[in-house]
């Protein structure tokens, strides 16, 4: 494996960030192998790398970003004051974090309780609509 710059890294991601295929789960052809594999090349083409150097450059450079993400969400959960909310200074945080901020946010989940008492108050047969939904 060779050594990376951080200009290398930077230019990597800047790259990496005007292929979505590869990091939104949600994009159309994000499931197709083929077309994964495609945008792959097209990266290695650029940086003349093997595209399992550029897959192992990745996760390490995801695995730096989750763990400032983390601390960061930890941060502003405490309650803390605007100036204790942690403030990653890693060179990459900042481009990785404004297009793969919130790829990994949970969405919301349903309060079944809520549900339930809904459909009681309404009297809605609950064991009915459980067993349909």
């Amino acid at each position: 494996m060779s050594d990376w710059t951080n200009e290398d890294a930077i230019a990597f991601m800047e790259l990496y960030q005007t292929k979505p295929i590869l990091w939104d789960p949600k994009h159309r052809w994000h499931k197709d192998k083929a077309k994964v594999n495609d945008a792959w090349v097209e990266i290695s083409n650029v940086f003349n790398k093997p595209i399992d150097e550029l897959k192992n450059k990745k996760n390490s450079i995801m695995a730096t970003f989750r763990g400032h993400l983390r601390r960061k969400k930890a941060s502003i959960r405490s309650g803390a004051g605007q100036e204790d909310i942690y403030k990653p200074i890693w060179f990459l945080y900042n481009l990785i974090e404004s297009f793969m901020g919130n790829i990994n946010d949970c969405n919301a989940t349903l309060n079944t309780e809520q549900v339930c008492t809904y459909l009681v108050d309404r009297e809605v047969n609950v064991e009915w609509y459980t067993v349909h939904i």
